[in-house]
């Protein structure tokens, strides 16, 4: 239905220009009636570039002199297209033809987009011939990726263009990726569900602070298309850093359709229901899903779900001299993550987590387009809103060995702990109540030119976060953590975090005799509201150039095929605010033990502390930045398209946890004076003698230390479906290089004990915690379709020619030393035959710095789909390494085996 709305809306534009002394026409795609634009008109004859498509497909030529144009022969191109030579009318509709015809064509692979920057575009096709069961499993289609099994029990987070370590010091990149769906994107910034003190895999596997958007909560079922922008976007999306994953829904139709899928680990359940009434411009589409999975079949403790309903509502009205357009989205998504031990196998002892994340989203959008050729082209307005409500349990039971504390005190200074029974059941959560509001107003105007096609986008959005939950809930008379050092604060006394943008884009297509310049440039400013003034990044804007060039050659004929050859290049800013956590993270009490006194009356015993509290807020935090450029080149020869680009991305400034120590000052008393058996209460400490120590003590906060670069090439090509075997190839792939660095100095404390005192001087490093990665694969996909059985099939060779991680050196030396006072030094050679300062002199091996390289492995990947009952019911299966070649390698002396076992699943697709 939107494609011959599309097509409605052109006409119109075509019958509302004066008629008189032009000629008029409308450009389409032949196979899907989607207008073309920036298509290229010439005249067939002088050769000569006359005017170019519009942002609606259309094309204006002013009549010059007595010219007839009813004689006029006219000649249209786009890259991608056959050109068409045709005789010129008063109001043409021209229909271009794919190079690759679309035409019963069934793609099951990400194409290239044909924009200016890199973008890879996965069709619904695509998806269902993937059979995923969540969005996770769509970045096998990337240049770079590869399918992996499905691992839903820990959160999944995007990494583009990057091998990642895992490291959450660098987890800037997938923070820095924004997801949108239907125009709103999904926020994450006021995410603050980790569990305070914990150190168990249980918690810290699952801690999905700070990452970005967890991919499983993403169901594929409703997505039309998706497109993965790798490269540099347009101004008009904003805090982020690596990269920009646009989705779009399914809009209209009549169907009911339902979806069973089961594999090794999951199944899931769908059912949707499309309703349209065409003379009403009205459409509504209501769907759900539920997915259970297990990260073992045999393990029915261990299990994640997730529910997810939508709505979305499609309003049209015509107007003679423009058309609006509203859709509404109510969105639920639930997700569930649960883990227990076996009390069987637990020695009866409770040790249990839960997880649950509850979303519910609201988006209406707007948008006016005008059917004369006005100035102005389009007006839209969007307007979301998401609340969650997030719960995070953990329940052990704790049996402690030696008598230990739960500090207690919220002031500083003396005060007595309260001491733990040796069993107890600990319990804690952490609630969560994020909520977003976002909205969006931008505007499309277009000079009038018969020369060159030219749209300027101008917009503002306005993103406030804040989460309204309690944060950290537990007894603190019986942590389930008990080394904890932060207090309970309620997470609505954090400051609203408030985000302003404006953008400015001008977009220019300029057909030439001499070839197609193309330029996307624009700039984006973006600022940070409700800060305290202490704060850096207060009332400062931070500009963000992106600009994306291209030029495409004439049209060329090699080995008589017609061939289009454009070349492309792109830089720009991008920048990611930090998140609530980063900017306001939880106060530290540093407690130290005073007095430590056991007595066999539980009454009389006492432990005595002295409370630090340290603000680890950072005022001098800034958002994080990475320049990315690329040049790229994109070849179509006969139908057969190749698209190679280069890129390198530098970021700087990506967040991290950074240690920092000072010195405090505390009481140690004497308890060897204490008379036990004259005791009838606790001891006075006012009786007893004491000695003040210094002691050095670390905290953390953010900063702006980690570096990552990224650099590589990345490929696709795509072949013509040979017409005898009815089969297409594809071939897509990348070598991807990653590098990590800690880009600021680093501290490192030794764990040595000397005169029953841990080491009090603290070593400053250069050079400290970076590895080099790098990648090259490849992907061979034949793909098979035989309308005349309605069977289709692929078979894809998933080749690994090499992975390689590598160290990078690190200093064995301090350039500098923090001594037990809290002042810094520099260090000196001689420094290390000193009895404590040669404890700070690190001995590392070169072999731990060697590069460690993973040689060649290939996966066979089978999938097949087969159409029943006049196409409405459909039988999929799919089989990962059907086959694999892993042979055995050296590594250091070390012979590694390798070995895969095959992942496989089914699914039923029906529509009544």
């Amino acid at each position: 239905m939107q494609r011959c709305f599309l097509l409605m809306i052109a006409v119109v534009i075509l019958q509302s220009i004066n008629a008189q002394g032009v000629l008029k026409g409308l450009v389409t795609d032949k196979d899907t009636h989607e207008p073309i634009i920036g298509a290229t008109i010439t005249d067939a004859v002088k050769r000569k570039p006359l005017t170019v498509t519009n942002a609606d497909g259309c094309f204006v030529i002013p009549k010059k002199g007595d010219a007839q144009h009813s004689a006029q022969q006219i000649k249209i191109t786009y890259i991608g297209y056959k050109p068409l030579t045709v005789k010129a009318t008063a109001n043409g509709h021209y229909e271009l033809e794919a190079e690759i015809s679309k035409l019963g064509e069934v793609v099951v692979t990400a194409q290239e987009s044909r924009g200016l920057t890199s973008a890879s575009k996965i069709e619904k096709h695509a998806m269902e011939h993937l059979q995923p069961s969540s969005f996770a499993d769509l970045l096998e289609l990337l240049p770079g990726g590869s399918s992996k099994d499905p691992v839903l029990s820990t959160p999944n987070n995007i990494h583009i263009r990057e091998l990642s370590t895992g490291n959450a010091n660098y987890a800037t990149s997938s923070l820095g990726t924004s997801f949108v769906i239907d125009g709103a994107p999904i926020s994450t910034n006021a995410n603050m569900q980790y569990m305070a003190g914990a150190w168990d895999a249980a918690a810290t596997a699952r801690d999905n602070t700070n990452a970005g958007v967890d991919m499983r909560s993403i169901s594929t079922d409703d997505i039309e298309s998706v497109e993965v922008v790798r490269g540099i976007p347009s101004v008009e999306y904003g805090d982020l850093t690596s990269g920009l994953v646009k989705i779009e829904r399914r809009k209209g139709g009549h169907d009911l359709n339902f979806r069973l899928k089961a594999d090794m680990g999951s199944k899931l359940m769908y059912v949707a229901k499309d309703m349209e009434w065409q003379e009403k411009h009205l459409s509504l589409n209501l769907s759900a899903d539920y997915l259970n999975a297990k990260a073992d079949p045999r393990n029915r403790l261990e299990n994640y779900k997730r529910v997810t309903l939508s709505a979305r509502l499609n309003k049209a009205w015509e107007h003679e001299s423009y058309n609006l357009q509203l859709t509404t989205n109510a969105d639920y998504t639930g997700s569930f993550d649960n883990d227990k031990q076996d009390p069987d196998l637990n020695y009866h002892q409770e040790d249990s987590y839960k997880s649950s994340y509850n979303r519910m989203a609201l988006m209406s959008q707007l948008q006016m387009k005008m059917k004369r050729q006005l100035w102005l082209k389009s007006v839209g307005l969007t307007v979301s809103a998401a609340y969650e409500h997030n719960l995070m349990e953990r329940t052990r039971f704790i049996q402690l060995s030696r008598m230990t504390v739960a500090p207690t005190s919220k002031e500083e200074g003396e005060n007595d702990a309260y001491i733990l029974p040796f069993k107890y059941v600990g319990y804690h959560k952490v609630d969560g109540k994020p909520l977003n509001t976002y909205a969006k107003l931008n505007m499309r105007l277009q000079v009038p030119s018969n020369k060159v096609s030219n749209t300027l986008l101008l917009g503002a959005d306005w993103n406030i976060d804040k989460n309204l939950g309690q944060g950290q809930v537990f007894d603190p008379y019986k942590p389930v953590y008990t080394s904890i050092s932060s207090r309970q604060r309620a997470l609505k006394e954090i400051p609203a975090n408030h985000r302003v943008s404006a953008y400015a884009e001008e977009n220019i297509k300029w057909p030439t005799p001499v070839g197609t310049f193309e330029l996307m440039a624009g700039i984006r400013g973006t600022q940070m509201l409700n800060l305290p003034q202490a704060y850096t990044m207060h009332g400062k804007t931070y500009w963000d150039p992106r600009a994306n060039i291209g030029y495409t050659l004439p049209k060329l004929t090699v080995f008589g095929k017609p061939t289009f050859i454009r070349l492309a290049g792109g830089i720009g800013q991008h920048t990611k605010m930090p998140t609530m956590e980063q900017l306001f993270p939880d106060k530290l009490y540093i407690d130290f033990i005073q007095l430590n006194y056991y007595h066999d009356n539980p009454d009389y015993r006492r432990i005595n502390l002295m409370t630090y509290i340290r603000d680890p807020r950072n005022t001098a935090l800034e958002p994080a930045r990475n320049l990315k450029w690329e040049v790229s080149t994109d070849i179509t020869l006969g139908g057969n398209r190749l698209a190679v680009t280069f890129f390198r991305e530098k970021m700087t400034s990506g967040f991290r946890s950074q240690s920092y120590y000072d010195t405090y000052t505390y009481k140690q008393y004497d308890a060897s004076a204490i008379n036990a058996d004259a005791l009838t209460a606790q001891p006075d400490l006012g009786s007893l003698t004491y000695q003040e120590v210094n002691e050095l003590a670390g905290y953390a906060n953010y900063t702006n230390g980690s570096l990552t670069l990224k650099e590589g090439i990345e490929y696709t090509l795509e072949t013509v479906r040979f017409p005898v075997i009815l089969t297409r190839l594809t071939i897509n792939g990348a070598y991807l290089r990653t590098t990590y660095n800690n880009s600021i100095v680093d501290s490192y404390r030794p764990s040595v004990v000397i005169d029953n005192r841990q080491l009090q001087y603290v070593g400053l490093y250069a050079n400290d915690d970076g590895s080099v990665r790098e990648q090259f694969n490849t992907n061979f996909t034949l793909d098979t379709d035989v309308p005349k059985l309605k069977l289709g099939f692929s078979l894809s060779a998933q080749c690994l020619w090499f992975t390689t991680s590598q160290r990078k050196e690190v200093s064995n030396y301090p350039t500098q030393y923090i001594a037990p006072d809290g002042s810094i030094h520099e260090w000196q050679d001689e420094y290390a035959n000193d009895t404590y300062l040669r404890w700070l002199v690190r001995d590392y091996s070169a072999s731990l710095f060697e590069k460690n390289r993973v040689p060649f492995s290939m996966n066979l990947n089978f999938k097949v789909t087969k159409k029943l009952l006049d196409d409405r019911l459909n039988v999929a299966m799919f089989c990962n390494r059907l086959l694999n070649y892993a042979p055995d390698y050296d590594s250091r002396g070390t012979t590694i085996r390798r070995h895969e076992t095959p992942y496989f699943g089914l699914e039923m697709n029906l529509k009544i």
